[in-house]
């Protein structure tokens, strides 16, 4: 109650939101809903502001040119505490901390396209930091609306962590495309033979763990293979490229079915 004492009486902080796809109007929404902070956004048209921003929020594509592009944010908008939203290349953030400074963490946002907001509210909201003060701020902030966090020691768990996690989610499907094919090379029943042992089996005695059921339908979409395609700048990995031909194959199979 004190704290929302000392804020009524000096004025609500302003939150810049860089970035207004999917992402962006997610955050934006979920920071509005709470009512604490005023909200500035920013996409493609030039934005000035007179205002000092407290917290800038970066949701932009993970671009060629990203860590240019956010500095430059960083020195026009001159905010107190930058969080990038963003799924990036193993590194950036720091990258952005070496050539911009200040207070900078990497924050990836999980859940399902379109309904991100959704996401953000129910997932922990893992904060990757370049300095244990960056750390700190942006703990508070999302904590002030709303959201469940978790601090990691470093940037670059962070960002590894959101492409491993959706890179897995895709192996998982890919694995359910191969095992279709199997199935129908038997003859049979892939809601039987896959479906149901997975949904009945667990990995654990106490069945706390189960089993992902899912299907072997072709993985598009805004983030599976273009994460998968983040790492592959850095990293040889027959594990991906497994991934990337079967889900090729299994689109000509679509195809060959119409």
């Amino acid at each position: 109650m004190k704290g929302n004492k000392k804020m009524d009486a000096q004025g609500k902080k302003n939150v810049l939101v860089v970035g207004f796809g999917e992402i962006g109007k997610s955050v934006y929404n979920v920071i509005d809903k709470s009512g604490k902070y005023k909200l500035f956004k920013k996409d493609v048209e030039e934005l000035e502001l007179k205002e000092k921003i407290d917290v800038m929020h970066v949701c932009i594509p993970g671009i060629d040119n990203f860590v240019d592009v956010v500095a430059g944010y960083i020195a026009k908008y001159k905010p107190k505490l930058t969080i990038i939203n963003s799924t990036v290349k193993p590194g950036t953030t720091q990258k952005i901390f070496e050539k911009a400074g200040g207070l900078i963490v990497h924050s990836p946002v999980r859940g399902r396209h379109p309904n991100l907001e959704d996401g953000i509210y129910k997932f922990v909201k893992f904060i990757g930091p370049t300095s244990a003060e960056a750390g700190k701020l942006a703990q508070e902030h999302f904590e002030s609306i709303g959201v469940k966090t978790e601090m990691f020691k470093s940037a670059v768990n962070s960002e590894v962590g959101k492409l491993l996690c959706t890179t897995y989610y895709a192996m998982n499907i890919a694995f359910h495309q191969e095992m279709n094919r199997i199935c129908d090379s038997y003859g049979a029943d892939f809601a039987e033979a896959v479906t149901r042992f997975n949904a009945t089996m667990t990995m654990d005695i106490e069945h706390k763990i189960p089993r992902p059921v899912m299907f072997p339908g072709f993985i598009g979409g805004h983030c599976l293979i273009p994460n998968i395609m983040i790492l592959k700048k850095d990293v040889k990995s027959d594990f991906l490229d497994d991934i990337l031909k079967s889900n090729e194959k299994r689109k000509k199979e679509l195809e060959d079915a119409k």
